[in-house]
């Protein structure tokens, strides 16, 4: 991964080494690289139109507000097929279904949280996320009655992994941010289950004690040994919004880091797409759309274009209509073709009924998407057939 990273001039910092790839700051008066060492020199920089400069975090200090530069290849390319990688991932969804598990009981029951397991577990996730992502994120399209907080942890994580490696962080901060995805709810275990669970809406009083979720899971990262600052920024900041309206604290765009506004994009696609208490989830497509809603004002808008390409125009778990007349659900993202994924298709829109399931690699077939389909109107199951 690259150690050259993007950040906007306004968080700059001294210290930070200025790389002489920085799109325009070629300059015969000012040296085009080096050590940030006076605020002076930002400045002189700023008047000349930069808005952003490009660091070397190998040389320098990074930040938070960072992001990795434009990759010159692409996102990378999975290692395995889906075939190949699906064991694993299985495997490793299983291991996260009991580890967080454990961690509700012990927070239930004030004990601190150790955190090697789940470090453990950040390291599975992303290295079956580098060998294929689509086998992680089928099994996160899968969803259970009535267990919303565990596969909604789960699910953030695998998100934050599949979308951090898109962007092209490197290793060792994927880590990091897959952690603090899998324990960013971590608070709502001290929520009444009445207020998490309630069917409609919640008064003044209740909304009120949901939102200190937040805080409750700060306090029980602060007093667990081996949490790192990256998974607290996650953890408090994953229900900021960038216009001031969320919450704990309000906070407005200027103060709230790239980790945050990540975290705060996978929460609100996975909660969207999830079945609640309250709300049937929405097919994915329909929650893209909703996404771009909210960019700007409450989310990154940057950030979420570049979640939506990582994502594919047809994430998987989307239903979809082929001309040939067969439904389908997308299992794979093809990302040098995203209008042609890989479908199971199992259903005859023309005569109305269930056919053997049946994998299409749009790649290599003369069949398209012509629609995407809510799964509702039709009564499809969408994750039986994942």
């Amino acid at each position: 991964m690259s150690l050259i990273k993007r950040i906007p001039i306004d968080k700059i910092e001294l210290g930070m080494y200025v790389s002489d790839l920085t799109p325009g700051i070629e300059d015969g008066e000012l040296r085009t690289n080096g050590f940030i060492r006076r605020w002076e020199t930002v400045d002189e920089l700023s008047a000349k139109g930069l808005t952003e400069l490009y660091i070397d975090t190998h040389k320098g200090i990074d930040s938070p507000f960072s992001l990795p530069t434009p990759q010159e290849n692409g996102p990378p390319k999975a290692l395995a097929s889906l075939e190949e990688e699906h064991a694993r991932a299985t495997k490793v969804y299983a291991e996260a279904r009991q580890l967080v598990t454990t961690l509700m009981n012990d927070v239930k029951t004030g004990k601190a949280i150790n955190i090697n397991p789940v470090k453990d577990l950040a390291d599975n996730i992303s290295s079956s996320v580098l060998a294929n992502p689509n086998a992680l994120l089928c099994l996160a399209a899968i969803r259970e009655k009535d267990q919303y907080l565990l596969e909604h942890s789960i699910n953030v994580g695998i998100l934050m992994g599949v979308f951090s490696r898109y962007l092209g962080y490197e290793d060792e901060l994927i880590h990091q941010l897959i952690t603090g995805a899998l324990l960013h709810d971590i608070g709502k275990i001290r929520v009444p289950t009445q207020i998490l669970n309630k069917p409609d809406k919640l008064d003044h009083q209740q909304w009120i004690e949901m939102k200190r979720h937040v805080v409750y899971g700060q306090e029980v990262l602060l007093r667990s040994e081996g949490v790192g600052e990256v998974a607290l920024s996650i953890c408090g900041m994953h229900h900021e919004r960038l216009d001031g309206t969320g919450y704990p604290m309000a906070l407005k765009e200027f103060n709230i880091n790239n980790y945050g506004r990540i975290a705060a994009i996978v929460d609100v696609y996975d909660a969207i797409t999830a079945n609640r208490a309250y709300s049937s989830g929405k097919p994915p497509a329909e929650a893209m759309k909703l996404l771009e809603n909210l960019a700007g004002h409450h989310l990154d808008k940057n950030l979420v274009a570049e979640f939506i390409s990582c994502m594919s125009i047809y994430p998987i778990g989307s239903l979809v209509e082929l001309d040939s007349g067969k439904i389908g659900v997308v299992i794979s993202i093809n990302r040098a073709t995203p209008e042609k994924p890989v479908i199971r298709a199992f259903y005859n829109a023309r005569h109305k009924h269930y056919e053997q399931p049946d994998v299409v690699d749009l790649c290599h077939s003369s069949t398209s998407i012509i629609s995407t389909i809510n799964p509702s109107e039709h009564k499809i199951v969408v994750s039986d057939f994942l």
